[in-house]
């Protein structure tokens, strides 16, 4: 933010552009569990830490070695 604050949670589409997924990557992950989400009335939220959980925990990249 420009104000210098740290955002506690995101929208679901905040967070799909913070971890450059769609909207329907992060409906998924919240459906698997792998991702919290929390409810405010009618707003989903996405708590900052769990994004960044989130994030950690996804597969490291393997590459074939060249041949």
């Amino acid at each position: 933010m420009s104000d210098g604050v740290e955002k506690l949670a995101f929208s679901i589409d905040e967070a799909a552009v913070r971890a450059n997924i769609g909207r329907d990557g992060i409906y998924q992950a919240i459906r698997e569990k792998r991702l919290d989400a929390k409810k405010a009335g009618r707003r989903t939220l996405i708590p900052a830490d769990a994004l960044r959980r989130f994030i950690e925990n996804l597969p490291s990249l393997q590459l074939p070695p060249l041949a």
